[in-house]
């Protein structure tokens, strides 16, 4: 693959990048905002403390692991990153992790620039696109998208290996199969029933005794 006329520096960061969202250097090359992500990922973290997460981050990737070998904060700051790609924004930190990283700026989310949201990812990987912009073309609803790749595929397409990623379980499973617990979101949202959510605790005695 040809690499666009960028720092070595900026190189570096999409190829560290690649394993975590995903998508292959070409892809991110072609959003035209690895350079503004940097610079947003460096401000928002700090430029001492987001060399410390690079450095760790470098290691791992290096060693074929994943992002289980880094600290939480560390973790963070990862997720931020794969955020920004996805979404064109700079998401809210964990409040552990804001406080840990010493940020001097609000911890509030944002997007990085109007391009960004246009060139955010997750439209990719849907082949959707944003509202009002980048239209695939007349007659393109008619056209069945591609199948989707299974993790193999990915893998070698991102020429990652098995790559160890852990969640909690011993090997991967169907989304419907994933326990609840592991899911993202507050468990009686999606396990319990409203009728069957305790009430508030009610105080002992009769009502009279309370008057």
């Amino acid at each position: 693959m040809t690499v666009p006329a960028v720092t070595k520096e900026v190189e570096d960061f999409v190829d560290r990048c690649v394993p975590l969202t995903g998508f292959p250097a070409f892809d991110l090359y072609a959003t035209g905002m690895a350079e503004r992500y940097l610079e947003t990922a460096r401000l928002q973290v700090g430029p001492d403390r987001f060399a410390e997460f690079w450095a760790a981050w470098t290691a791992a990737a290096s060693a074929r692991r994943g992002p289980q070998d880094l600290s939480p904060t560390h973790l963070e700051v990862a997720r931020a990153l794969t955020y920004m790609w996805l979404t064109g924004a700079w998401p809210r930190l964990a409040p552990a992790a804001h406080a840990a990283l010493r940020r001097e700026m609000a911890n509030e989310e944002f997007v990085v620039a109007p391009e960004a949201y246009v060139e955010g990812l997750v439209w990719r990987t849907f082949h959707g696109h944003p509202s009002g912009a980048k239209p695939p073309g007349f007659g393109t609803w008619a056209v069945r998208p591609p199948a989707q790749p299974d993790t193999t595929a990915l893998r070698d397409d991102l020429g990652v290996g098995a790559v160890p990623y852990h969640t909690g379980l011993a090997a991967e499973v169907a989304l419907d199969a994933v326990p609840d617990h592991l899911l993202p979101g507050y468990r009686a949202s999606r396990s319990i029933p409203p009728s069957a959510v305790p009430t508030a605790a009610t105080r002992p005695g009769t009502p009279e005794e309370h008057a």
